[in-house]
């Protein structure tokens, strides 16, 4: 009967037999202990973005993102909001996946405004809990109810997670909320009365993002059980019995797709989001199971997915569904973002370097790629060879609409809409974890860029770390570090960087090389005081094989791309609301097309690095428009025959290709700062 409860499959066939063992498992579950991660996320709130992270943080919150409550039906109208009725799907995720994606933010900037909202949202949903421990609205369909859906309330524990942990006047507030809902959700996936996905597709989202509820269990059984030990573990347990499995039934070399799928066979497991969600699902299970299979399902997924379906941006292709190597499909902006905190979490549990590598590709290039640079328009649909962003017609996305990659209020669905603005606060909240031994606490900096890190570790060991930098666009980090007491500080050194020649040098000492362990991480002692740290990463351009024999160009964690230059119409911006067009006079969709020539192909040996960090103090506000980043590269290019297919450009052309006009000097820039690019380039003959 133990085993039982741990089979990854539908509940027990005989809901009966369930019933009448769960107790007794209930009693072998309060022995089992649940696996602790290898580094744990410091508190929502002590890490705050500096510098020019500082910047990007403002520009995010005084654009769309930061005024969504004030002037988004879909938020400011939802159901979730005193008096709301507005909703986009029956899914009622709108205002979740905002309250989830502000918390961080308002914190990080200490704004009152958006501090003011999101508590605001926060007393409403507590103070309307019912008795039985649900929260948020009943779900009802026509004016019938339904069975309750548990999914956008993952939402809205991953907000309630994180601001429990900003502000400590709320903690025990809403750590009493989150257990009285613990035990709705126990009877509700115990009692198999979960939803069956045939009543509607809402119920198909809770079906396949179940590790969403995991996560929020284990910050409760981590940091407040308050003895309910065995109801956690086991209502983790049912949720993930009663869902999809993603270990057996689709991360397997046998099943998983090689190439893009086709509109036949879209499926819950083809879906883009879905697939970035699920890329921690069984990192979160190993840590109740102790299976090492949970382990190697975690790394088998992340090949398979990055291998069939990657991109140098960091991103899998996914335009609504996984969609292949060729650069002209698209991924959609939630999946970017959903990425980053999957990935992140992965390190924290298992602590793989190349993860942690590639969530600051996300965040350096896919991320800001999709998203103007004022952050009052995103698109729906990135292209990694993107060039133009208008309606297109035919479109070379699966089943997204023609508008798709567009910059936009809300371009072919509202849930990008929501949810981008959570992919920034939740990088910077990971920048730092910290690490515990048999006798000591140490801190770990994971994920690079300006910040600063306060907070206290095992002993009253009052910490503060200052990192200075204009990293990703510098490799060289200056760390100023108070310590009341001394510890361990561990850097992650990159993959990319090379080792011989990276450097460290302590208090203005000569620089020695970085000897990493077999975690990635270069220690260094702090002792009490003040200690100053410099930290140079040394970063190699690498030109890298693409698809069809194109080439992507990297350095350090940057992507490079042929910059196309455009000019930008502008119109009201459009939604859909109620199956209508309508206009919202805040905001703009803009059309974006080329005013230079893309048809192009490069000889990489001709690349020269252009590198102005050194005589560069301050970076501009609006830090991915053009031409305001510090570094770039110059390489030599020609015009070649290339054509178009489904609206944009065809795959690109097998080299070497034929020059039919000069050579000319063209320029590379940041991924993420050319809203017309070539990401993957044809090589010229």
């Amino acid at each position: 009967m133990y085993q039982l409860t741990f089979l990854h499959g539908p509940l027990l066939p005989s809901l009966s037999l369930w019933i009448m063992v769960r107790y007794n498992v209930a009693v072998q579950h309060a022995q089992f202990l649940v696996v602790d991660p290898l580094f744990i996320r410091v508190p929502t709130g002590s890490i705050k973005p500096t510098g020019w992270a500082l910047d990007q943080a403002n520009v995010q919150a005084s654009g769309l993102a930061g005024h969504l409550r004030d002037f988004d039906s879909y938020v400011n109208g939802s159901i979730w909001m005193e008096g709301g009725s507005i909703e986009y799907s029956e899914m009622h995720e709108s205002a979740p996946y905002w309250f989830n994606g502000m918390v961080a933010l308002a914190f990080q900037l200490q704004d009152a405004r958006l501090i003011g909202q999101v508590q605001t949202f926060l007393d409403w949903t507590l103070d309307n809990q019912q008795d039985d421990g649900w929260l948020g609205p009943e779900p009802f369909v026509d004016d019938a109810p339904e069975p309750r859906l548990v999914w956008p309330r993952y939402l809205l524990l991953l907000g309630l997670v994180q601001y429990a942990e900003a502000d400590a006047n709320q903690t025990e507030r809403i750590v009493d909320a989150m257990h009285k809902f613990v035990t709705a959700v126990h009877d509700i996936f115990a009692n198999n009365t979960q939803g069956d996905p045939s009543l509607g597709f809402q119920y198909d989202y809770q079906y396949v993002r179940w590790e969403e509820m995991l996560y929020s269990l284990q910050w409760l059984h981590d940091n407040y059980p308050r003895g309910q030990e065995s109801q956690l573990i086991e209502t983790m347990q049912l949720v993930r019995n009663a869902g999809f499995s993603w270990k057996d039934d689709w991360f397997t070399t046998d099943i998983f797709p090689k190439t893009a799928p086709a509109l036949a066979n879209l499926t819950m497991q083809t879906h883009g989001v879905n697939t970035g969600e699920a890329l921690k699902s069984e990192a979160l299970a190993y840590r109740f199971t102790s299976d090492p299979s949970d382990i190697d399902s975690t790394w088998e997924r992340i090949d398979l997915v990055y291998t069939y379906h990657g991109r140098e941006s960091g991103t899998f292709a996914a335009d609504e569904h996984i969609a292949g190597l060729d650069p002209s499909r698209g991924t959609e902006l939630c999946a970017i973002v959903e990425q980053i905190f999957s990935l992140a979490t992965v390190y924290g549990i298992l602590g793989n370097n190349s993860v942690a590598d590639r969530v600051e590709k996300l965040a350096y290039n896919a991320l800001p790629a999709g998203i103007f640079y004022d952050w009052w328009s995103h698109q729906y649909d990135q292209q990694v060879n993107q060039v133009w962003a208008q309606d297109m017609d035919p479109f070379p996305w699966v089943n997204n609409g023609p508008n798709s990659n567009v910059f936009g209020f809300e371009p072919n669905y509202p849930c990008c809409t929501v949810n981008h603005p959570a992919a920034y606060p939740k990088f910077w909240m990971h920048n730092f974890f910290t690490r515990q031994n048999s006798s000591s606490e140490s801190l770990v900096h994971a994920l690079f860029g300006p910040s600063l890190y306060t907070g206290t570790l095992a002993g009253d060991n009052v910490v503060t770390v200052a990192v200075d930098t204009l990293y990703p666009f510098s490799t060289t980090l200056d760390y100023t570090i108070s310590a009341s007491k001394s510890f361990d500080f561990h850097i992650r050194v990159p993959g990319w960087a090379q080792t011989n020649l990276s450097t460290i040098s302590i208090a203005g000492s000569e620089p020695i090389s970085l000897k990493p362990d077999s975690l990635n991480l270069h220690t260094v002692n702090v002792p009490p005081g003040v200690t100053k740290l410099q930290l140079y990463l040394d970063a190699q351009i690498q030109v890298i094989p693409r698809y069809n024999g194109s080439v992507a160009i990297t350095r350090g964690p940057l992507n490079y791309a042929l910059e196309v230059t455009f000019n930008k119409t502008s119109a009201p911006g459009l939604r859909i609301m109620r199956q209508k067009f309508q206009t919202d006079n805040h905001t703009l969709d803009n059309t974006l097309l080329p005013t230079s020539e893309w048809r192009l192909a490069i000889d990489p040996s001709t690349i020269n690095f252009v590198d102005r960090t050194q005589t560069t103090t301050v970076l501009p506000q609006y830090i991915w428009a053009p031409d305001s980043q510090p570094v770039s590269m110059a390489v030599s290019a020609c015009q070649i025959e290339w054509g178009l297919i489904n609206g944009t450009a065809a795959p690109p052309p097998a080299g070497p290709n034929a020059c039919i006009g000069d050579k000319f000097e063209a320029k590379l820039v940041p991924f993420a700062a050319a809203r017309l690019r070539l990401g993957e380039i044809p090589l010229m003959a």
